[in-house]
């Protein structure tokens, strides 16, 4: 055993710990140990202090947490359309949905679960059968507990100890649920707090620093100069005299009289606050890239304005939350569901549309614009809108009468009720170039040739 698998083993009390990846220290014991160069002990723990890293993680796993969560079965409809049915009578649901373990609702189990993901790399549960063979519950496991390797035979494993301590146990790949972040080898996940450490620390070391210097050596706010040398006693009454009338929020805004030549001199920010200040904006923001979070998400507003602030919105939840949302939609669909039950078309999905709907009107106008060219159908619209489609919606209509482009085709077919929509257009268009190459009134011409189309004939 090699020095940090030994430090890993033993903890300072002389207990056995589950030894964890040494070139990954995510055990506590191991990050006290080391801390980071500029002296900061960075941790899932610690890194949470820091408002920027509790924001994005909240806003994460809560955002999420709040989706419905369904299980759904793909159907095709005697029409041929497909369609999607919840399935609140499935297993399965009960536990995506309401309570996936004794003790936690399915809000409170998806946001630990989250947290850890985004915190630690890896979030983990166990998945507990019941007799006829269906999932009963899914227990969380601390992801400090637990460890993924591959066997000898190249398939993933993992090494559990159940209370953190004692003998390990080997869980299967089938046993375990595990929402994973970035992986680069295939087996281990890069924590987004390990990883980022030298960020995080920095921001920790700045608010410490900030304490420090409000505890130790805090810049006062003015001074009362006098224009005599005043002895130390009659200094310490001076300055109790001044206390005691104008500090507490009792004396806020209290009138303050002078005399004997006394003046009041106001201290402002200095350089160095100045720099502080830009220095926690900056960490603000250099945090949220870590998470791919938009800054104003967090509080950091910049250059948000209120006419872009929608758009920002989305681009969240696309550039954001979706790719949380595949992550867990397809870890769920891998292993919550049966072969069988996939082979069925059922399959597990958060409903994200109130998320990605936008402005309503803006929404309203661009549907009805396509619709009314012909571009979408009704049953089209419906889709996107998650709803499913109904009898006569896959009809393409065009302004005006709203009347479906199939029965034009009789109107307008020169040749007969055959001829398609292109064609008797361009014959249309062929007739009123030549009326007008004879010299005919163009509109005349125009109205002549309509005419002519709706009464199935030729001039």
């Amino acid at each position: 055993m090699g020095f940090l698998s030994s430090l890993a083993a033993v903890s300072p009390g002389g207990e056995q710990r589950a030894t964890v990846n040494p070139t990954h220290p995510r055990d506590p014991v191991l990050a006290e140990m080391f801390g980071d160069p500029g002296g900061v002990s960075v941790t899932p723990e610690s890194a949470m202090r820091v408002t920027a890293v509790y924001a994005c993680v909240s806003l994460i796993a809560e955002t999420l947490a709040a989706l419905p969560l369904h299980v759904y079965r793909k159907e095709i409809d005697a029409n041929g359309r497909e369609k999607r049915v919840r399935l609140t009578d499935h297993p399965l649901y009960r536990i995506v949905h309401e309570m996936p373990v004794a003790g936690m609702t399915s809000f409170e189990w998806r946001e630990m679960s989250l947290s850890h993901t985004a915190l630690r790399g890896d979030s983990y549960a166990r998945i507990v059968t019941g007799p006829d063979g269906r999932i009963s519950e899914l227990p969380p496991i601390l992801p400090d507990h637990i460890e993924p390797f591959r066997d000898r035979g190249g398939r993933i494993r993992y090494r559990w100890w159940p209370d953190g301590l004692g003998p390990v146990r080997v869980l299967f790949d089938d046993e375990v649920l595990r929402i994973p972040h970035k992986m680069l080898d295939g087996v281990r996940s890069l924590s987004p707090i390990g990883t980022h450490r030298m960020t995080i620390g920095n921001s920790l070391a700045a608010s410490q620093f900030l304490r420090s210097f409000y505890v130790n050596s805090a810049q006062p706010k003015g001074a009362l100069m006098s224009p005599e040398l005043l002895s130390d006693d009659a200094a310490l009454a001076l300055r109790k005299s001044w206390e005691d009338r104008h500090q507490g929020p009792q004396n806020a805004g209290r009138i303050a009289i002078f005399d004997g030549g006394l003046k009041w001199e106001q201290i402002g920010m200095t350089m160095d606050d100045a720099q502080y200040l830009e220095l926690q904006k900056f960490n603000v923001a250099d945090i949220a890239r870590i998470y791919l979070v938009p800054p104003h998400k967090i509080g950091e507003m910049g250059a948000v304005t209120y006419s872009n602030i929608e758009h920002q919105a989305i681009e969240f939840v696309v550039d954001t939350l979706l790719r949380w949302v595949t992550r867990c939609e397809m870890r769920y669909n891998a292993y919550l569901l049966s072969a069988a039950d996939r082979a069925r078309g059922v399959y597990v999905a958060y409903d994200m549309k109130g998320l990605l709907r936008g402005d309503a009107t803006a929404r309203a106008n661009f549907y009805r614009s396509l619709f009314y060219i012909g571009a979408m159908t009704p049953n089209e619209i419906r889709r996107a809108e998650d709803m499913n489609p109904y009898d006569g919606g896959d009809s393409y209509y065009v302004q005006g009468a709203t009347t479906p482009i199939a029965s034009l085709d009789g109107m307008l077919g020169i040749g007969g009720p055959g001829q398609s929509v292109d064609a008797a257009m361009q014959t249309m268009i062929e007739k009123i170039v030549s009326q007008a190459l004879e010299g005919r009134d163009f509109d005349n011409g125009l109205n002549e040739a309509l005419r002519t189309n709706e009464g199935g004939g030729n001039a």
